[in-house]
């Protein structure tokens, strides 16, 4: 019984200490509308991890595409080396590191695995992801 209860307990608090580090909500499509359209100064870097071959068939603006696979490495390369490869400064605490994909499910793994990286960013997952995207991206609704 010990041994189910410190189980438990150590389970609990690895999920705890997980989520700290992303300290905000998710973010819904209007406000990375905003971010995308420069209403919000918020600073925010858009990763995008799905595969390459899904990305060709369209993306938000702004994002850059890093596959799931090959997120841990590249949040593991020196800033110098994370932006010859990618073509954007790697993100820091001083801006928000969104991260979406098709669903929901593969950008949340992405901050699971960023988290353990770079403790100190600050991560939101867009959690409506490119489907979400693709459906309300041509309204009309105002920005604000």
């Amino acid at each position: 019984m010990y041994n189910t209860v410190l189980r438990v307990v150590n389970r609990a608090s690895a999920v705890s200490s997980r989520r700290m580090y992303t300290t905000k909500p998710d973010v819904s499509f209007q406000e990375l509308r905003q971010l995308i359209h420069g209403v919000s100064r918020t600073p925010y870097t858009l990763i995008d991890v799905r595969e390459p071959h899904e990305v060709a068939e369209g993306k938000v603006p702004t994002a850059t595409n890093i596959p799931l696979g090959d997120v841990a490495v590249a949040f593991s390369l020196p800033a110098n080396e994370f932006k010859a490869k990618y073509g954007i400064d790697k993100p820091g605490s001083s801006q928000e590191t969104i991260f979406y994909c098709r669903s929901g499910k593969r950008s949340q793994s992405a901050i699971d695995q960023v988290e353990k990286i770079s403790p100190d960013l600050v991560i939101r997952n867009y959690r409506g992801s490119w489907l979400n995207y693709s459906e309300n991206a041509l309204d009309n609704k105002p920005l604000v």
